[in-house]
């Protein structure tokens, strides 16, 4: 890694600057002889260049790879007078659409003529040419695709990509069947870490559409992105400043049918901006009781959610090829949920572990700002630096009463457990980008990322009462220690990265066969977590009564003093020796180096290939010191994992006619464990735990698929594809046999195979507009669904584990998945209409799957439809009403047994929200 610094800063110092990256002209020609047909075969050119095409079918054009600057288009048809349009401004990384109807007289006037220019990573339109021009296979979402589907962040924007699902309850997603440890993250083409222990990838919700351009999901893969993915690397992309200023004003609120004006609970210490500061603990004597949060939540009333977000964009002109561009942006929101259910832990149909009715209070607040400062030296060279901060705060209080297997309901007594959790994130994120033009035909590229992320859970505390039906009598439940405790874990992680590519095109960057690409990409995470519990040990807890009303005239330094109960650590009671405070631990470091050759020929005019190979060493330290002792490791001990890799890539493309494109794709992969699957850790929940296994080894993935592509219109697709998937060695997340109800761990299960299908269609069912084009309406449909089989053999021979049966299928892949939308868009001047009803539904999935006679644990299938619109008065005044989860459907959970009896469930209700924005 230090030798990228060292280049990367030799570079810069020669003013290796940021890529300027090109633009595009797009438009439509009509026949103002034949009512506004569409004209095809016309003629555009740039004017004083050799740069131009014609029309298609469908009088669509565009002029790719275009310098910025102002031109002078000239429309051409035989018999039709010849129209220039002059002063039309090309902008990098943007897309000019002109559309032009032609007539044979001399009858045309400019002012018919509109020319706009918009984001080309942002705009639906463009977005479907880059996916009809790249060799390889992929998939964009932009954030004029988003606002019509009102996504707010880059977690629901990947749900609409055909493929793509997330897990009930978080911000996972599953491409393809494939979880979370088989996707990895970028943002901007740089890596991200995580903010959680224990996930692989960052929380895709941070990401508000505030600062989103457009976001990518590559399910094949090239040699110049890490091969530590089988599913997709998804590529958030963030906006940029594009001409002149922008400043624009948001401000939101929004209800839900069961949370808001409901009563509340939230937990004492955290407040309402979701800043905690007192995130670590205090204690160095377990004789003082020197916590400062109380144990019992606070009451309240749920507020309705709300939001505000700020955009401010600048662009200084220093020259006629130099300017600074700045984009700033703000934002906060907040968001109350409120669920009742059931959660029941059943093993088999006579056997029941725990039957509780839930109820969750969870309070969410996120503030995120974002900054962006382009320095176009001159049109060769440019530089760009990100800064990227996100606060978030997560406050859950989860209140179970029912009966566990110990307290019968026979005995008229009922269990109480409360748990309140707090999770508190901070990320910054910090990127350089420098891409150079030397001479006609070599790009020189470079970037450097450096991350740091902070998740802390200060404070978790839990509580286990018991109800007396008869006497009313609440006392303390002490079946172990830990069911009275407090906990606090703290995450800390930098992350470095940074990339080097050398592109030589055959012929100049406009005209050529291909190009061949060398590259460098390096990666260097160091992790350190920790985490300590305080338990609570009664000494006569049957003897122990509780107000719930005041629960801290128990928790308290008198109770202490007169022995009542005393507080002592995982690793002991003595207040006298240090190692009681020591926290149970583990540090992590992962290194990898690969250096790739990306290789692109245009074979023939319709036939293009795209070989890579990529050479890959990885790293993997995982140390740790915690009260575990495993077989063959001591509690404190390590796992060292260091592999080299050598994985070939191919992409084939051939157009079969103008708007049809034949892909097939091939590459190999592989797939490293986390580091919290590996560390022997364990994460507690309310009647649950989790640990990892430092016996894992890395799989092997080889990914293969063919697909169509048609292109009927500029903004229109129709694509059918089919993909095979073996992952050698896979791992998955496995239920257990254990003391502790629904104990989970991980385990190289086996040999995993996926075979599917995907179709996605997007259609204009309705264009139509009126003779000067005042007033424009169009009704859009689209849908994608994904038909899939995967199955798991598992690996008996090399495991501790007894599964159930010998197969099953792949945790979290549902076998179908279905997305679908219809929109109408209704424009007149500066006006815009927009309505959108967006559904998806997921079919039953694995959760988890079972052993020791256990069966898998499912996920029901739920549909989801939201109703989306908004409208704009003007240019400066525009307001949104969404409302989401209308079915309002139960999310449930069973044992897959033959009378698939429930193990949770509960209702989101449904979200009414509305906004307004305000550009000045």
């Amino acid at each position: 890694m230090k030798y990228i610094l060292l280049i990367f800063t030799l570079f810069v110092g020669l003013q290796a600057s940021a890529q300027e990256t090109t633009g595009s002209i797009v438009g439509k020609l009509t026949d103002k002889e034949l009512n506004d047909e569409p004209l095809a075969f016309a003629n555009v050119l740039i004017k004083g260049t050799t740069q131009g095409t014609t029309s298609d079918f469908d009088g669509l054009y565009e002029i790719s790879g275009i310098e910025p600057g102002i031109y002078t288009i000239v429309f051409s048809y035989l018999g039709y007078e010849t129209i220039e349009i002059p002063n039309v401004e090309v902008i990098a990384d943007k897309v000019t659409n002109i559309d032009v109807p032609m007539s044979a007289s001399a009858g045309f006037e400019l002012d018919e003529v509109v020319v706009t220019t918009v984001s080309r990573k942002d705009s639906e339109a463009a977005l479907l040419l880059d996916q009809k021009k790249a060799v390889e296979i992929k998939t964009s979402i932009g954030a004029q695709e988003l606002s019509k589907k009102a996504v707010s962040n880059a977690a629901d924007a990947t749900t609409k990509v055909t493929g793509v699902n997330k897990k009930e309850g978080s911000s996972k997603i599953y491409v393809r069947g494939l979880g979370d440890r088989y996707n990895s993250t970028t943002f901007n083409s740089l890596p991200l870490p995580s903010n959680d222990p224990r996930d692989k990838n960052i929380d895709l919700s941070l990401f508000s559409t505030d600062i989103i351009e457009n976001v990518g999901i590559s399910k094949a893969f090239t040699s110049n992105v890490s091969s530590d993915v089988a599913g997709a690397n998804v590529n958030i992309v963030s906006k940029e400043v594009s001409s002149g200023s922008l400043l624009k004003i948001g401000l939101s609120t929004g209800a839900n049918t069961q949370t808001t004006f409901k009563d509340f609970k939230q937990i004492s210490g955290a407040n309402w901006i979701g800043v905690n500061t007192n995130t670590e603990h205090d204690i160095n004597n377990l004789a003082n009781y020197n916590f400062d949060n109380s144990f019992s939540p606070e009451n309240t009333t749920s507020s309705p959610n709300m939001g505000i977000s700020i955009n401010y964009g600048k662009k200084f002109s220093l020259s006629d090829e130099s300017y600074i561009g700045l984009f700033l942006v703000g934002s906060f929101d907040n968001k109350y949920n409120y669920r009742d259910g059931i959660s029941d832990n059943i093993i088999d149909v006579d056997n029941v572990g725990s039957t509780f009715n839930t109820k969750t209070f969870n309070y969410q607040a996120t503030k995120m700002a974002m900054g962006n400062l382009v320095y176009q030296i001159n049109k060769n060279h440019k530089l760009s630096f990100n800064h990227l901060s996100v606060h978030s705060n997560n406050q859950n209080i989860q209140d179970f009463f029912g009966n566990t297997a110990d307290i019968s309901a026979e005995d008229g007594l009922n269990v109480n457990l409360i748990l309140q959790t707090e999770i508190q994130n901070r990320l910054f994120v910090n990127q350089l980008h420098s891409v150079n033009k030397l001479g006609e035909s070599i790009d020189l590229n470079a970037s450097l990322a450096y991350n740091t992320i902070f998740n802390d859970e200060p404070d978790r505390r839990k509580n286990t009462f018991v109800h007396n039906n008869e006497t009313g009598n609440i006392r303390v439940a002490q079946n172990a220690v830990r069911d009275n405790s407090r906990f606090y874990g703290n995450l800390f992680e930098n992350d470095l990265g940074g990339n080097l590519n050398v592109t030589k095109y055959f012929g100049d960057r406009f005209e050529n066969k291909g190009n061949i690409s060398l590259g460098y990409n390096g990666r260097n995470t160091d992790r350190k977590f920790d985490g300590i519990y305080f338990d609570h040990n009664f000494a006569n807890p049957r003897a122990t009564s509780v107000d719930l009303n005041n629960v801290d005239a128990l928790f308290n330094q008198n109770n202490i003093d007169n022995g009542i109960f005393r507080v002592e650590t995982s690793r002991g009671r003595n207040s006298e020796d240090p190692e009681t405070y020591l926290p149970q631990l583990y540090d992590a470091k992962k290194t990898s180096h690969a250096a790739y050759v990306d290789f692109v020929y245009k074979l023939s005019d319709k036939f293009t290939a795209n070989v890579g190979a990529r050479a890959e060493d990885i790293k993997m330290n995982v140390s740790w010191n915690t009260n575990i002792t495993l077989p063959g490791l001591s509690s404190e001990s390590g796992i060292d994992l260091d592999k080299q890799y050598i994985l070939p890539s191919l992409n084939l493309k051939y157009e079969l006619t103008e708007k049809i494109n034949l892909r097939a794709s091939g590459s190999l992969s592989y797939t490293y464990p986390q580091f919290k699957e590996i560390a022997p850790f364990v994460y507690e929940g309310i009647n649950f735990q989790e640990s990892g296994n430092p016996n894992l080894t890395p799989s092997d993935n080889y990914n293969a698929e063919l697909k169509f592509e048609l292109f009927p219109k500029a903004s229109e697709v129709f694509a059918i594809g089919v993909f095979g998937k073996l992952i050698e060695n896979s791992i998955n997340r496995l239920e257990r046999n254990s003391a502790v109800e629904r104990d989970f761990t991980y385990d190289n299960s086996g040999d995993a195979t996926i075979f599917g299908m995907e179709v996605e269609a997007k259609f204009n069912v309705l264009e139509s507009s009126d003779d000067d084009n005042s007033i424009n309406k169009n009704l859009s449909i689209g849908a994608n669904a994904t038909l899939m089989k995967t199955k798991l053999e598992f690996n008996t021979a090399n495991t501790l584990f007894n599964y159930t049966g010998e197969n099953t299928q792949l945790e979290g892949a549902a076998p179908f998945t279905l997305n679908a939308d219809i929109s109408y868009k209704f424009g007149k001047e500066d006006k815009e209409t927009i309505a959108s009803l967006v559904f998806n539904y997921q079919s039953d999935k694995v959760y988890s799957i079972g052993t020791n006679f256990k069966e898998n644990i499912m996920e029901k299938g739920v549909p989801i439809l939201d109703f989306v619109f908004s409208h704009k008065f003007s240019k400066t005044l525009a307001v949104k009403f969404n409302a989401k989860n209308l079915f309002d459907p139960s999310f449930d959970r069973y044992r897959d047994i033959p009378e698939k009896l429930t193990m949770s469930s509960y209702k989101k209700g449904m979200t009414l929200s509305a906004g307004l924005s305000i550009n000045l």
